[in-house]
């Protein structure tokens, strides 16, 4: 057991939901991050936690002085040079154990931080919908009065507040990323730091290509982390051809459950009606209804999305009739297709972190068959450098059927080079312009707002701000003094 965990990059999803589960399990801690906003600030004060801003030595030396070393420990992120920065290397130079965060994750589900032997993994894993699963699971057990520990990767779960708490049940959830853990000196993937009792593969695809260079490699990735279960089970996406690859290669006497459309499946979802924001479904076991179903999310994707849900709650010995009636209460989390609001003329603002094509894909659908009589706009802004070349054509597919796209240049991540210019922007926009005539590139967030303000004034008008960089933060501009 630790006395102090200090969190160098607290202000990350990932980061900052461990914070508030170790504040919460008692531990002093402290973390620093830069100065800009966050979506994770309020979390982090509304549990009294300080960030200091900016990485130096004193951070470390102050908050570890007269500590053992033995019961410090220095949770890194990824970013901000990983163990690289100063503080990390200060940190490790005085005697203090650093981690990165995907071995915190691994560390935390075991219980060994808090002295716990109970907890019971549930990893949810995928190159697509991770954090909503995550935070149906949440969410059911939650309300289930089941009190759950997790750390998801966002700010809040709708309704049931911050995305990180340690809770006195068995179940401790967690994402689980395919990325590696740190680039320079931990090149594994996260995942392979979790030891689940349920391992959740909700699909597989090709991502991270700045790590992976093709869809072969992340399949490797995943049929390593699968083939490490010793003592639990994979719920895997049945429906999902590269998921499937994975799974036949896996030793036989590992337990797989699967989950999807296909009448071949062990869980299966059927009769699928979307009604607004939400939709109802039946789900079968084999033979036998296990009841029909409600999610207050739309899109058929997340209908899907909650049978594997429902497979691996049912599978742990969760009653379905708690599932059923907890499963309507999740709402969505933090940038998943969120209301942001509306502005003074009536155009509602909606906000979704898709970044990935596939992704956008299916968030359009879903906004589509809900929207039906609105004419779309989607502000989107890619993010890294990497992702956009190497998906170019398919970012270029994916935005059909709505009424105009408006591209911000690509949100470097701190990984990312300089390798990238404003003609790069220009070449993304004329790709997209081969599907969708309505398209132009407008450089600063400033000029979208204006734009917007200017331009979209009919509340048969709705905007969507699409990515995982900093987009969201157009939505809030477009709505502030709307009142």
């Amino acid at each position: 057991m630790f006395e102090k965990i200090y969190f160098m990059g607290i202000k990350g999803v990932g980061m900052a939901t461990l914070a508030v589960i170790a504040k919460q399990a008692g531990i002093d801690i402290a973390g620093s991050d830069i100065a800009e906003q966050f979506i994770t600030d309020k979390i982090l004060n509304d549990e009294g936690i300080k960030v200091l801003e900016g990485f130096n030595e004193e951070n470390v030396k102050s908050f570890f002085a007269d500590t053992p070393k033995e019961l410090c420990l220095f949770i890194a992120t990824g970013a901000h040079n990983g163990f690289d920065n100063v503080e990390a290397e200060y940190a490790r130079n005085i005697g203090v154990k650093v981690i990165d965060h995907g071995e915190a994750v691994g560390f935390f589900m075991s219980g060994k931080p808090f002295g716990r032997e109970d907890f019971e993994g549930i990893s949810v894993s995928g190159s697509h919908g991770k954090t909503t699963v995550s935070g149906m699971i949440a969410t059911i057990l939650s309300e289930a009065n089941l009190d759950p520990s997790y750390t998801i990767g966002t700010s809040v779960i709708f309704p049931i507040g911050a995305a990180g708490h340690y809770g006195q049940g068995r179940y401790f959830v967690a994402e689980a990323d395919e990325y590696v853990a740190e680039a320079n000196y931990d090149k594994v993937p996260k995942f392979f730091y979790q030891k689940p009792k349920a391992l959740l593969i909700n699909n597989v695809d090709f991502d991270h290509p700045d790590y992976y260079h093709d869809l072969a490699a992340v399949k490797n990735a995943y049929l390593d982390w699968a083939s490490r279960l010793t003592n639990g089970f994979i719920v895997a996406n049945g429906d999902d051809v590269n998921t499937q690859d994975v799974i036949s290669k896996l030793d036989p006497n590992i337990r797989v459950v699967r989950f999807g459309t296909d009448k071949t499946n062990d869980f299966v979802v059927t009769d699928f009606v979307q009604e607004g924001l939400g939709s109802t479904f039946a789900v079968y076991r084999g033979d036998t209804k296990l009841g029909d179903f409600k999610i207050s999310i739309p899109g058929y994707h997340s209908a899907k999305n909650a049978c594997g849900v429902i497979a691996a709650l049912v599978e742990l010995g969760v009653g379905v009739d708690k599932i059923s009636a907890n499963l309507p209460k999740f709402t969505g989390v933090k940038r998943r297709l969120e209301k942001i609001g509306v502005t003074k003329d009536g155009v509602e603002i909606y906000d979704d972190y898709a970044h990935h094509p596939e992704e956008i894909r299916k968030t359009l659908e879903a906004v589509r068959v809900a929207f039906p009589d609105k004419k779309v706009t989607v502000i989107f802004q890619a993010h890294t450098f990497s992702r956009t070349k190497a998906l170019l054509p398919e970012f270029a597919a994916s935005f059909t059927n709505i009424h105009e796209l408006i591209i911000l240049p690509t949100f470097a991540s701190l990984r990312d080079g300089a390798d990238h210019t404003v003609e790069d922007d220009k070449e993304f926009v004329e790709k997209v312009r081969l599907t969708q005539a309505n398209v132009k590139l407008i450089e600063k967030p400033q000029d979208v707002v204006e734009y917007v303000r200017k331009n979209l004034t009919d509340p048969s008008s709705l905007v969507i701000t699409m990515g995982a960089g900093n987009v969201y933060k157009i939505g809030y501009d477009l709505i502030a003094n709307s009142e």
